[in-house]
C-alpha cells in the first residue's frame, strides 16, 4: 500500500498508518519499527526483489570490505584463509568470505574477540555504518546454519515451502536468485538470514537431490556426533565441514570422480601448491622448532578455525642465491629497471599448525618441493607426499 500523499521525500509507513520522511524509514525499519512483510520498502518483503538486493544483497558484498578494513587487510585475509582450508577444493568463494564474516562478528558481538568491530558495530553515532548497514551485519551475525527440504516448489512465486529437517517448523526459503527451479524433494543446506518465517540464502549454498537425505543425515549425525535436539546447534559452528560431507554425498551419487578419503597418517593433496600432513609430534613442539629457524616468521597472535581450535602460522621468506647478471642475447633489449638487491628476501609460502594436521602452501610447485622438504627436516612428521 502507498499512500497518496507519499513523494521522493516521504513515504507511506504501514508500521506507523502515516506518511514518515525517507530518512526515517531507512533509519529505523527492521531494527526498530515493526515493518510489515507487505510494506514496499521492507527489504525483506517476499514481493520486493529490488529492496533486497539494493540493501541486503550489496550489503553482503560490502561486509568483507568493512571488515577487512576495520580488522586490516592482512588479518581479514588470515581468516579468510583459515575458513577456505575448511571447505574442500573448488567451493565458492563467497560461500568462505560470508562464513569467516559471520565468525568474526558473531565472537565479536558476544564479547570473545575482535573488540574494534564491537565499538563499532554498538556505537551507533561515531562508526559511521549506515542503518541498512548496521541492518545486514545483525542479520548475518544472527543467521542459522539449516539443512532443509522442499515440500511445496509453488511455480510461479519466488519462494519455496520448506521444512527444516533438524531445527523443525517451515519456513518461505524466498529466492531473488538466478538459480534453476527447484521440485518438491529438493535438498538445501547451507546459512540462511532469518526473518520472520522466511529465509533468504547467503550465496553458495548446497542444493541435493531427495535421494541422499537418508545418507546426508547419517554422516552428519555421525560426524557431530550429538543428539537430534543438539544438533541444530552444533550445525552452527561446522558449516564448511557439514557442507563438504552433503557435496562429496552429492557428487557420488552424481558419478563425479572425488579423492579417496585420506588414510591415517597419509598427507592430504589439496592442490598442486597445498598440502597437509597429520602430525607425529605435539603442536607446540612443532610451532617451537620452526621458531628456531630464520626462514619462518610466525604471525602474531592465532586464528581460530571454530571452536576449540586453532593455527599458528608462518610466512616463509628465504635469501635467494645470488648470480652474475645475465647478458641480453644478440638482437635483444637490455632490460629496463635495476636488478633486484643481493640482499632482498623472497617470500615463498606459509606454514599453518593446527593441533593434529600441518598445511603447507606455495607459489609454485617447485617451492612447494623446496619448503616441503625443509619442513620435514625441522618437525616430525610421518611421510612425505
Amino acid at each position: 500500500m502507498v499512500s497518496p500523499i507519499s513523494s521522493p521525500q516521504r513515504r507511506f509507513c504501514p508500521a506507523s498508518g502515516k506518511s514518515i520522511e525517507v530518512k526515517r524509514c531507512v533509519s529505523t525499519r527492521i531494527l526498530e519499527a515493526n515493518c510489515p512483510m507487505s510494506c514496499p520498502f521492507n527489504p525483506f518483503n517476499p514481493e520486493a526483489p529490488k529492496a533486497f538486493d539494493a540493501i541486503v544483497g550489496l550489503g553482503l558484498a560490502a561486509a568483507g570490505r568493512w571488515l577487512e578494513q576495520l580488522l586490516t587487510p592482512r588479518e581479514w585475509a588470515r581468516h579468510v584463509d583459515a575458513m577456505d582450508r575448511r571447505f574442500a577444493p573448488e567451493r565458492d568463494l563467497p560461500l568462505i568470505s560470508y562464513e569467516a564474516q559471520r565468525l568474526v562478528l558473531r565472537k565479536a558481538l558476544d564479547g570473545v574477540a575482535f573488540p574494534e568491530v564491537r565499538r563499532a558495530l554498538l556505537d551507533k553515532e561515531e562508526s559511521g555504518l549506515k542503518s541498512d548497514a548496521r541492518l545486514v551485519f545483525e542479520k548475518l551475525a544472527q543467521s542459522e546454519a539449516k539443512l532443509v527440504q522442499i515440500v511445496q516448489p509453488n511455480p510461479g512465486l519466488p519462494y519455496y515451502t520448506v521444512k527444516d529437517l533438524y531445527g523443525g517448523g517451515e519456513y518461505l526459503y524466498v529466492d531473488f536468485g538466478d538459480q534453476e527451479p527447484l521440485e518438491a524433494g529438493a535438498l538445501m543446506f547451507g546459512r540462511f538470514l532469518v526473518h520472520e518465517n522466511c529465509l533468504y540464502v547467503i550465496p553458495g549454498v548446497f542444493v541435493g537431490t531427495p535421494d541422499v537425505l537418508g545418507q546426508i543425515q547419517e554422516e552428519i549425525e555421525e560426524y557431530l556426533g550429538e543428539g537430534p535436539t543438539r544438533i541444530p546447534a552444533a550445525l552452527q559452528e561446522a558449516v564448511p565441514e557439514v557442507w563438504n560431507i552433503c557435496a562429496q554425498i552429492q557428487d557420488e551419487r552424481d558419478g563425479l570422480g572425488t579423492p579417496p578419503a585420506p588414510g591415517e597418517g597419509d598427507p592430504v593433496q589439496e592442490d598442486p601448491c597445498r598440502v597437509s600432513f597429520f602430525l607425529d609430534a605435539e603442536k607446540h613442539n612443532a610451532v617451537a622448532a620452526l621458531d628456531r629457524h630464520p626462514f619462518f616468521n610466525r604471525y602474531e597472535g592465532e586464528v581460530v578455525l571454530f571452536e576449540g581450535e586453532s593455527e599458528t602460522i608462518f610466512d616463509v621468506y628465504v635469501l635467494p642465491e645470488t648470480a652474475p647478471p645475465i647478458a641480453a642475447l644478440e638482437g635483444e633489449e637490455e632490460l629496463e629497471g635495476a636488478p633486484p638487491s643481493q640482499g632482498e628476501v623472497v617470500r615463498v609460502g606459509s606454514v599453518y599448525v593446527a593441533r593434529e594436521k600441518m598445511t603447507i602452501t606455495a607459489l609454485n610447485p617447485i617451492e612447494m618441493e623446496l619448503l616441503k622438504g625443509l619442513v620435514l627436516q625441522i618437525v616430525a612428521l610421518p611421510n612425505e607426499a
